[in-house]
């Protein structure tokens, strides 16, 4: 029994000297602060400035440069001839003929109305030409019509005929 006293006094001992050692003391820790951050400010900034500056000129395509025949000028047509002195010539499908010429639009009127005339064809309505301005002639032979449209351009005419 000794030795069981002696043993419970040694734990005794033991859990004592542990309970008292020294324990780290604490340290305080500083309570967080608020800091101030100032809102910000406006600053001026340079606006931008509207001018109306016009933009360049864009090319535009010439429609009459379109109906410039490029072939070699038959003469005639679908029964109907082609004033002689054409330049160039080409056929548009079965319904179109287009011509060019070095010729006045009055002397291109005379020659189709003379020979229209004597392939049956009345005169439906006929124009005269302003200096540089287009001419249209419409003719007739029973219910088919045929048009003439002189159309100036440069030094010379392109003439269009449709059925």
């Amino acid at each position: 029994m000794k030795k069981i006293l002696l043993a419970l006094a040694l734990i005794a001992v033991f859990l004592a000297s542990a309970c008292s050692a020294v324990a780290p003391e604490a340290t305080p820790t500083p309570l967080p602060t608020a800091t101030f951050t100032p809102p910000p400010t406006a600053t001026a900034t340079a606006e931008p400035t509207i001018t109306n500056t016009p933009l360049p000129p864009t090319p535009t395509e010439d429609p009459i440069a379109n109906l410039v025949p490029s072939g070699d000028p038959a003469t005639e047509w679908e029964g109907i001839p082609i004033m002689p002195g054409a330049l160039a010539g080409q056929a548009d499908g079965a319904d179109s003929y287009t011509f060019s010429i070095r010729a006045v639009p009055e002397d291109v009127q005379a020659f189709y109305e003379q020979k229209l005339q004597q392939l049956g064809y009345a005169a439906f309505a006929t124009g005269t030409s302003n200096a540089g301005q287009p001419v249209l002639l419409i003719f007739m032979k029973g219910d088919a019509t045929l048009t003439l449209s002189i159309i100036p351009y440069g030094d010379q005419l392109i003439v269009t005929l449709v059925k």
